[in-house]
């Protein structure tokens, strides 16, 4: 299928296909599920192989009680008490 056929069936010109193809514009979700239509393919087909570059952070298991610490910190006004705070949890945590 060539740039402006596919661009006919998607709606958008074949400059624009060569930048989407490229690239350097970014496809609108929308264009996207045209295009998945067009060619007859789920739109997974198009996020096959697409995932986190970055490994995600392993965080501890929260109880009913670490959650409550974390509210409360958060409706402490004074931002220098909350940013103490802070320091004196990093430093318990050290020991």
């Amino acid at each position: 299928m060539s740039q402006r056929q596919t661009g006919e069936l998607i709606g958008v010109s074949y400059q624009q296909v060569q930048k989407y193809e490229q690239g350097k514009n970014r496809i609108s979700l929308a264009t996207l599920v045209r295009a998945a239509e067009a060619m007859d393919v789920p739109l997974s087909f198009f996020l096959e192989g697409v995932g986190p570059t970055l490994p995600q952070p392993v965080w501890p298991e929260l109880n009913r009680r670490d959650i409550a610490i974390v509210k409360a910190l958060l409706t402490v006004q004074d931002q220098k008490v909350r940013a103490a705070l802070r320091i004196l949890i990093r430093a318990l945590a050290e020991e």
